[in-house]
């Protein structure tokens, strides 16, 4: 009973259709993850020596293809479900076997268990075991079909929020440049992500018209930051861009038609071609506008084909390192279990799957937060069997009793990265300590073993996640901080031809991935605090943190802004030699950004990195086209000089030119 009220707690999303996705996924994971189970016990049920080897395979099997697969989720709950069955079921096996049941394990005392043969018992407890995880599963699908939140509504108040930050942004408002570089940092992910759920949920015409509006608000809002990078607080120009943004905002809560002219935005100097630029974007988010509110089709790209694995996942060794690692913790914690017979402890192999991490921070930052959560979990749990259990009569005050609980766990749940899991844990372990059976219980031993052996899992998990393979925080964000140096190497390389148009799919493709390759790095940084002083310490580099990242995603906005430069008709104007050496500057920052990117990840080449940053080109002549490349140009080069005196070396030997070989790696 607690398994099942803790699957409708840890399976909720913040929207209707994800959650029965994920419930969809995990409803099929359960069924074969029980078919598996019984495989198992098939083929160790004359050799029980068998069970600990296939155990292992299993796990190692699940672990990889939960790291390496497009479905990892579906093996992740596998494998968990696996290991549950396979540790309930010895249990179950022994009591049938020999009838007799211990203190620590009243959860276990089935009555007809002793009356079955061991065989038939054992199907028993695996077929409720899928009936407490598949009738649970369709009650989250039922509630959320019926009354969970649309996805394409949670859309629109997104893009309407950002909508009012650049309508406050363009009237002057304080603290507006502030949220608009916010959800700049945060990229497009989550609003992409929203889309793609809304048109599983509607498959119509509106939300292909949502894909624009995503990219084209989004662009817009870099386009605002670029101005207060050349134009400072002067907002005057913007002063009819605010009105059309409040309007559009307007027409997206209402689905109405925009009313109103076009505006067009107009700026003397290096702000002309910015000023255009924003006047297009703002013409784009209208005619999407209209569209939606017409009922007509938006042109929709044709999916992408879909794999079974990711590109690399035999060639990157962190997937099998990864599996080798839980695989390990799991059968510690079981071998420990089964040897110590003290089967009230189980909760330590569950742990090992729920704790078990990528980098040493975030199995840390996990842990701690589990363990925490346990412990509040089984305080509640522990004062309603001693003060509450005795005065409870019927059902209704058992309801009364898990609503605040379960409100508390679930607020925490929704909350940031930094806590929600400890909501999960407080509502797993309150629900496994008072719902221990089918009437009240005043059992104080259930709570103190599985507390104990949460917190003996936590303990394996960490020990060998920073013993064997450790993975730096430092070192994810060092690859994903590559990664968006790479997309800007790509970025600059679809303007590095005089001739031909930009590819809009082609520079969408880079902005998203840019934009994800910057939010998981920020994500990643999170856990930085957790690690050990040992796992951080790196002799002769500068440690990255979040103000690093934020310089590097700030790279975008002057390279946005290069690149809607091409779309100006005076692009033309000046003679082909000087449009070859634009070209020539963007070939030799592309490669520059690609050299970044490979000393970033393998700390090689730091010297050539620092001394080979390429000069702006010396533009001159007529008409304000040369002259905006020129502030942009020179805007580009000072941030990524910025991004390189962060990350120089934390002590200058005296001469001219600092060595910075090492510095990062």
């Amino acid at each position: 009973i607690g398994l099942s009220a803790f699957i409708v707690l840890f399976l909720s999303g913040r929207d209707a259709v994800s959650t029965v996705q994920t419930a969809l996924i995990s409803g099929i994971a359960v069924v074969l993850a029980i078919f598996a189970v019984i495989g198992v016990f098939m083929l160790s049920l004359a050799e029980p020596a068998l069970r600990i080897p296939l155990m292992a395979v299993l796990t190692f099997g699940t672990m990889f293809l939960s790291r390496a697969a497009l479905l990892g989720p579906v093996f992740f709950v596998a494998g968990f479900v696996i290991a549950y069955g396979l540790t309930l079921g010895d249990q179950v096996l022994g009591l049938a076997l020999q009838p007799a049941t211990s203190a620590n394990v009243p959860q276990l005392e089935l009555p007809e268990i002793f009356f079955v043969p061991p065989e038939e018992a054992l199907l028993r407890f695996l077929l409720w075991l899928s009936l407490a995880a598949v009738v649970p599963l369709a009650l989250l699908i039922g509630a959320n079909v019926l009354t969970g939140r649309d996805p394409a509504r949670l859309l629109r108040r997104a893009l309407a929020e950002r909508l009012a930050t650049a309508a406050r942004f363009c009237a002057g408002e304080r603290g507006a440049e502030r949220q608009l570089e916010a959800q700049a940092f945060d990229g497009t992910a989550g609003l992409r992500k929203l889309h793609q759920l809304a048109g599983v949920l509607h498959a119509g015409r509106r939300p292909a018209w949502h894909a624009s509006l995503i990219d084209d608000i989004a662009r817009l809002g870099l386009l605002l930051l670029a101005w207060s990078r050349v134009e400072g607080n002067a907002r005057q120009p913007l002063r009819p861009a605010a009105a059309a943004c409040r309007g559009a905002e307007r027409t997206l809560q209402d689905g109405e038609a925009p009313s109103g002219e076009l505006v067009a935005i107009t700026a003397p100097g290096a702000a002309r071609p910015l000023a255009e630029a924003i006047s297009r974007t703002l013409r784009a988010i209208r005619d999407a506008l209209n569209g939606m509110a017409a009922g007509q089709e938006a042109h929709v790209a044709a999916p992408a084909a879909r794999r079974l694995l990711v590109p690399d996942a035999f060639s990157n060794p962190e997937y099998v390192r990864f599996a080798l690692k839980v695989t390990l913790a799991v059968m510690i914690c079981y071998l420990v279990m089964n040897l110590t017979d003290w089967p009230g402890i189980h909760t330590c192999v569950i742990t090992c799957y729920f704790v078990a991490l990528g980098t040493v921070g975030e199995t840390m930052h996990k842990a701690t937060l589990r363990f925490v959560g346990c412990l509040i979990g089984a305080g509640l749990g522990l004062s309603t069997i001693l003060l509450l259990m005795p005065h409870m009569t019927d059902l209704g005050d058992l309801l009364l009793l898990l609503a605040p609980v379960t409100l508390l766990a679930a607020w925490i749940a929704q909350g940031s990265q930094r806590i929600s899991y400890a909501g999960l844990q407080i509502g797993l372990a309150f629900y496994l300590v008072v719902l221990q059976g089918y009437g009240p219980t005043i059992s104080m031993y259930t709570a103190r073993d599985r507390t104990i052996g949460i917190l003996f899992g936590n303990i394996v998990t960490f020990a060998i996640f920073t013993t064997f393979w450790p993975v730096r925080v430092a070192d994810v964000v060092r690859a994903h901080l590559a990664a968006a140096l790479e997309q800007l190497a790509i970025l600059l390389s679809l303007d590095a031809r005089s001739d031909g148009e930009i590819s809009p799919a082609a520079q969408s493709a880079a902005d998203v991935a840019f934009g994800l390759a910057i939010a998981q790095a920020r994500a990643v940084l999170v856990n930085d605090p957790f690690e050990t002083r040992e796992a951080r310490r790196a002799v002769g580099r500068r440690p990255i943190d979040a103000v690093l990242v934020e310089q590097v995603g700030r790279l975008f906005i002057p390279i946005s802004a290069i690149l809607d430069l091409r779309a100006d008709p005076a692009w033309h104007e000046p003679p082909g030699p000087m449009r070859d050496a634009i070209c020539a500057h963007h070939w030799a920052l592309a490669a520059w950004f690609r050299r970044a990117a490979s000393w970033v990840r393998s700390g090689e080449g730091a010297e050539e990195v620092f001394s080979g940053l390429p000069e702006p080109p010396v533009l001159s002549g007529p008409g304000e086209h040369l002259a905006a490349r020129t502030t942009w140009y020179r805007l580009l080069h000072d941030d990524i000089r910025d991004v390189l005196d962060r990350v120089g070396p934390q002590e200058q030997p005296v001469r001219s030119e600092p060595s910075v070989a090492g510095v990062l790696h």
